[in-house]
This record gives C-alpha cells, structure tokens and sequence, in this order.
C-alpha cells in the first residue's frame, strides 16, 4: 500500500531530490514522500476485531491542521537512526473490505468517510478526528468513526470534506442566524470559509465576506455570487457604520480584535481555530493584544463567542443529506491529482505555495 509521510533523517537521505518534498515551516525543513509500505490486514473472526473497519483508500486530502501535525511528527522523527515515517492526511474517502462480526452500521462495498464528531461519538468509539494518517492506502478504523457517503456525491469531493461539513453546519447551528441579519465569513478563500458559504446559499440574510489579502476573491463571488461584498483585511476597509449579527470566522488570532467595532449588539462570533499553528509563531503571538480591553469590549455589548471544535455526527448527517438531494450545492474542489509523480504538485496546491480556490485531492 501507499502513504504519504513525514521521513526520518535516515530515511529521506536514501530518496533522491526528485522522489521527495522539502516542507518549510518557519525555520524548519521538513521531508515528506508518497512511499509504499507493507499492507496491513483485519481478522473479521477476531473477537477483537468485532466492532472494526478495514477501508481501502479511494482518494485523500489535507487541511490546515496538517501543518501542526507534521511539525510535531518531525521533532519525534529527527531525533530517530531509524528507517521510518510518520502517515499523514486527515481526510479521506475509502471503499469498505471487511467489517467485524458487530458491525451493522456499513456493509462490505460501502463507500465512507470519517466521522469526527465531538465531543460524543457513536458506538462508544473515541470522540474526535478519527486518524492522523488519512493517506494510507489501508486503515482499520472503529464503526462508529465512519459514515456511509450517500452514492451520488463523488469521491473527489468526498476525499476532502468530512471535517469542512462538520465545522461548517456545526458553526452555523451555532451562530443561530435569523432572517434579515448581516452575516460576515471571514477567510472566505480558506477551505472551511468556502464550506460554510456552500452551506448559507439558502439562508435569508445579507452575507459579506472578509479576504486577508484580497486575492481570489473574485473566483470566491463568481462561485457565490449572493456574497454583497468582500472587504480586505489589510486595507481595514469594511465601512465604520456596518454591524455583523454574526460572524463565522476559522481563524480568530487574525480578525477577532479588528472585528470589535463592527459587531452589533449581541452579535454571535463563533470561531473554530486560529491562523497561527506552528510553534515558533505561537510563541512569537503570545501577547498580540491586551486582553482586558477586549474582553471589556465584548461584554460592553453582550457579545456571545461560541468557540467551535468539530461537530456532532447529527451536523455531518444534516451535511450529506443538503448536498446529496442539491447537485447546484457542492463541496470547491481546486484539482484533482491521480498519479505518484504528481504527489509534489498536489504537496504545492496543498500548502499553498500555489494559488487554489477550493480543496486539493490525490486520487489512488
């Protein structure tokens, strides 16, 4: 089977240049590789093995989370002697093989995602992002960390959704948004900006969208046109006489402090993770802001901030079921990579050392 993982020093020396990727994050350089490695096999007759799950990997995908699992694999990794590697990937769509003798959730032939619900998960399985290692080939997963894909959604959207559906209904279950309110999406060109817009094409609200850089953002309004505006970050241009009933925002260190003044009384801000993951720019942003004036300010008006971790298997369900009975609603796919030698090219989309509006799938 393949994987893509993060190589030990000894490991990444015996690849040559071409066969290999230099990730970059901050002042470390780290190898990765679509290597093949020893197939992994599921006794279904094991009274262990009841409750489990082998899936075959049809396509994978990373997400931004990716970064600080890859940067924390290669601290333990580049102390090691060893020929090793850590698989990375946290998100996939696979073909079902064997199921234990409990299972009766899926059925041999199934296509299936990850279910990451939180904090509960189905089956008394553990809560949470179900593998760290999405790109291997072979898996054994627990039932209840997997959900059936219903037929018509394809597996090149598939292969990089489940955590993106989760968040984003979750998020909006959240934000609680009525009718006639302003809505702003912040990030919109972030794989989790543009899930969450996929999702508010029917909701009777005015939906403003806040860019960083202001760029792509012109792909971002001919994908979604209902968008009224999208302002940018860096220009502070959003009008001093605008007010957000609510906010959806993926990266709270970046615009909560700048959004203050732009929120309305007892606006909902609900935000599921921050831009800064690597170590070196966590500790550097320690003390980005004075924390007593902003939460001042956010009392002064009754401002509700909803943190956001996932979302519960009901969000995901909800999720499947608007894309697959809406074939006009579907889940941004950027490109779609299908070959080994491509691997680096899909690493480059994926990390974005290249423009991309949407998500980057590789497709075994």
């Amino acid at each position: 089977m393949r994987a893509l993982g993060v190589l030990s020093p000894s490991l990444a020396e015996k690849l040559g240049e071409a066969d290999k990727y230099v990730l970059e994050i901050d002042s470390l350089k780290i190898p990765l590789a679509l290597i093949h490695v020893p197939d992994i096999e599921l006794d279904e007759n094991n009274e262990n093995n009841s409750d489990m799950v082998l899936v075959k990997k049809k396509g994978f995908s990373l997400n931004y989370r990716d970064f600080g699992v890859i940067e924390n694999a290669w601290h333990k990794l580049k102390k090691s002697d060893q020929d090793t590697y850590y698989p990375i990937g946290s998100e996939f769509c696979g073909e079902v093989l064997k199921i234990g003798k409990t299972v009766n959730n899926l059925k041999v032939g199934d296509y299936v995602i990850a279910n990451c619900a939180y904090p509960i998960a189905p089956f008394n399985a553990t809560p949470g992002i179900p593998s760290n290692h999405g790109s291997k080939e072979l898996e054994i997963f627990h039932k209840g960390k997997l959900i059936k894909v219903p037929k018509n959604i394809p597996v090149e959207q598939a292969a990089g959704m489940s955590i993106g559906i989760q968040t984003a209904i979750s998020m909006l279950r959240k934000a609680d948004i009525k009718d006639g309110q302003n809505v702003l999406v912040t990030s919109v060109t972030s794989n989790t900006s543009l899930i969450i817009l996929n999702f508010l094409r029917d909701k009777n609200c005015t939906i403003y969208g806040l860019s960083y850089s202001g760029k792509e953002t012109k792909k971002v309004k001919e994908q979604f046109p209902f968008i009224k505006t999208i302002y940018n970050f860096k220009d502070n241009n959003i009008p001093k006489n605008l007010f957000f009933d609510a906010v959806l925002d993926p990266f709270a260190d970046t615009h909560i402090v700048a959004l203050q003044p732009n929120l309305n009384f007892e606006a909902h801000y609900v935000t599921c993770g921050m831009f800064n993951q690597s170590s070196e720019k966590i500790q550097s942003k320690a003390s980005y802001t004075n924390l007593p004036s902003l939460i001042s300010n956010l009392i002064s008006k009754n401002i509700q901030i909803r943190a956001n971790c996932l979302g519960t298997t009901e969000d995901l369900e909800n999720g499947l079921k608007m894309l697959s009975r809406d074939g006009s609603s579907n889940i941004p796919v950027d490109e779609v990579f299908n070959r080994d030698e491509e691997i680096n090219l899909f690493l480059d989309k994926s990390f974005l050392k290249t423009k991309k509006i949407g998500k980057t799938v590789f497709i075994y």
